[in-house]
């Protein structure tokens, strides 16, 4: 049995080279702040990208590799990710107020490897959601809201043009209101950037995930609360489930009593004897 391996799923273009590593760590997801896994791949040419680890799992599974068993049936998938996400909110932490060296930004002591991601962002990119200061070879950042909100309504935008152009059951329910409503063009597109808007909100805090809502013309949206709250409840369902199972906790669960069914003679005498005394009571003094 082996259970210190693991299924990858890649796709060609990452692996085809034969110049490149790769090297998964562990830094803060940006909508949750918890424990997340991210992939760096690096090649000779100084190019470095950032993918997003996702994991399928099921209970009971294992992957049969050559003569052994893998008992961890998990299986990874690495997907790309825009790294501006991961850094957004410790400008909004560090540089809200004043400009801040990116250096000094991306510190994060209980996830060391943060310091990684700036060889993932170019400067123009970083200017997309920050103003720049310059001071001599120095350059610091200060957060910008707007622009960030600017940057993300646009990613919605291109999103929502993806999402309307893919096949499947999103685009197979918009085609059929289409046919239904063939003269309500406006809400096929207010409804594929919702989705955009829900699929975004995912790397994003509560309250920017609001503004966004906002900045888009949709009313603040409850649901991306509700939303994330669900997925926290669950992964602590999750937690707890595990812990129960390794605890081996088999308390049996009591079921409330079955009322018992009282007869209309029975109400009759009870409601008879209700202001008479008892037999007893005669023989005391």
């Amino acid at each position: 049995m082996s259970a210190n391996k693991f299924f990858f799923v890649f796709k060609d273009s990452l692996i085809e080279s034969d110049d490149a590593s790769m090297s998964i760590v562990s830094l803060r997801n940006p909508a949750t702040r918890n424990a997340t896994k991210y992939l760096f791949r690096r090649t000779s040419k100084k190019a470095c990208n950032l993918y997003e680890v996702n994991c399928f799992n099921e209970q009971h599974r294992s992957w049969f590799i050559n003569e052994s068993v893998c008992s961890n049936g998990r299986i990874f998938l690495p997907t790309p990710i825009d790294p501006l996400f991961l850094v957004l909110p410790y400008l909004v932490e560090h540089c809200s107020e004043r400009a801040v060296p990116l250096d000094q930004i991306l510190i994060d002591d209980k996830f060391p490897c943060t310091s990684q991601l700036a060889e993932v962002l170019p400067a123009d990119r970083l200017s997309l959601i920050a103003d720049e200061k310059r001071a001599g070879s120095i350059l610091a950042l200060k957060y910008n809201e707007t622009k960030a909100l600017e940057w993300l309504v646009s990613k919605c935008h291109r999103l929502s043009k993806v999402i309307g152009t893919e096949e499947g059951p999103t685009a197979r329910s918009l085609n059929y209101i289409k046919e239904e409503k063939e003269n309500e063009k406006d809400e096929d597109g207010k409804s594929t950037l919702h989705t955009a808007l829900g699929i975004v909100s995912d790397y994003l805090s509560l309250e920017l995930g609001r503004k966004l809502s906002v900045a888009l013309g949709f009313p603040e949206d409850e649901n991306i609360s509700k939303k994330r709250k669900s997925v926290v409840d669950l992964e602590s369902a999750v937690v707890k489930r595990i812990k129960k199972e390794e605890n081996h906790d088999t308390t049996p669960i009591k079921l409330p009593a079955a009322e018992k069914k009282v007869s209309a003679k029975a109400k009759a005498l009870a409601k008879a004897a209700s202001g008479s005394k008892s037999i007893s009571s005669f023989f005391k003094k």
